[in-house]
């Protein structure tokens, strides 16, 4: 999610890579796709998981078509060589084999700083053996993944929050899709590799992210009814739909994933509410519906993290973060959801979610 409003560098634009058949999204049925994630809960009160798989199902009927997978490196390679392939495989299948075609995010450089297995630790990202063992690593995810219909994959989330801060690291981001991207193209040159962005960096970081743009098969961004400076005023129907403009805009004719779109819906800390999350939905989708560049979009997530699960986020604020701020970041993902953690019950949005389903399957 939106972590750090960041600004950047200027530098000469590297060569970008041939354009490929995978970015026209081959692999993807043809037409609009929505999907959604169910969370990060380690576990559920029993009316919240009942509603959990009773709500999934719902979408799929009214026509959910895709579905997301978001996993570390270091599950995949928990030690130097050695690969836990059922942990990405058992979760590809269960998308699979309920008709979703899956999207796979696996950031090696996240929101927050670079993932890597212990013993890449501290290696830059444009590092030769990091990209190396990039390489290996895809050498049996990308098969695993096209044999369970996926059609893409992202390899970094929200690099640009730390372009401001680290001038190189733009150029070190591009190294690393551009060799990725070639290799995962040379076993399958219909997969769509990309890295996601975050859209609140786009005013200040706009040429870093440009830089990105000609290494992407197709641009992908997270985009959110609110932002985080100040985090308690939702955005207007008028921002969400400049924000959409905005990455259609920086996508000159690429086409247009969105990994991670969502609204909190809290009242007490934030000024939102449920009709305000439902409302947020209805802009999306309906700009959504008229720009076919844009081909999917993920809903996070169907139900609000739970106390637990907030708890363990917050230990990776530092020190020096406010507390209000947390509270209130707190606040945001313990109403992100579709459906409430406590009891399961269903939000406003949640309707406005099946109709939009059922009017771009059409």
């Amino acid at each position: 999610m939106l972590m750090l409003i960041s600004a950047g560098y200027k530098e000469d634009r590297q060569t970008a890579p041939a354009s490929t058949s995978a970015e026209v999204l081959p692999l993807l049925a043809p037409g609009q796709h929505l999907g959604m994630i169910t969370g990060f809960n380690p576990s559920q009160p029993a009316a919240t998981a009942d509603s959990t798989e009773a709500r999934r199902a719902e979408a799929r009927a009214a026509g959910m078509t895709v579905g997301r997978v978001q996993i570390d490196w270091p599950e995949l390679e928990p030690a130097e060589g050695q690969y836990d392939e059922a942990a990405l495989r058992d979760q590809l299948r269960e998308l699979s084999e309920k008709g979703l075609q899956p999207f796979l995010t696996l950031p090696a450089y996240d929101s927050d700083g670079p993932v890597l297995p212990a013993y890449l630790a501290g290696k830059n990202i444009d590092d030769p053996e990091l990209i190396s063992r990039f390489k290996a690593l895809m050498d049996w995810v990308i098969p695993m993944l096209k044999s369970e219909g996926g059609w893409g994959i992202t390899i970094a989330n929200e690099p640009d929050n730390f372009f401001a801060e680290s001038p190189d690291l733009a150029a070190r981001i591009y190294t690393f899709l551009a060799e990725t991207r070639q290799h995962i193209h040379e076993q399958s040159p219909e997969m769509a590799v990309t890295v996601t962005l975050n859209i609140g960096n786009m005013a200040a970081s706009r040429t870093e992210m440009e830089l990105l743009r000609t290494g992407m098969d197709v641009v992908c961004f997270n985009l959110y009814g609110s932002g985080l400076f100040p985090i308690d005023q939702p955005y207007t129907a008028a921002e969400i739909q400049a924000e959409m403009d905005a990455v259609l805009d920086f996508a000159e004719g690429k086409s247009v994933i969105f990994q991670e779109i969502g609204m909190h819906s809290n009242t007490d800390l934030l000024n939102s509410s449920e009709d305000i999350q439902a409302a947020f939905f209805d802009t999306f989708f309906a700009r959504m519906q008229q720009e076919p560049m844009i081909r999917a979009a993920f809903i996070f997530q169907l139900v609000d993290w739970s106390p637990e699960a907030i708890a363990v986020f917050n230990t990776i604020f530092e020190e020096d973060v406010p507390q209000s701020f947390i509270d209130q970041y707190s606040a945001v993902l313990g109403s992100i959801g579709l459906i409430r953690y406590e009891d399961g019950q269903q939000k406003a949005a949640w309707g406005r979610v099946l109709y939009w389903l059922e009017v771009l399957r059409e």
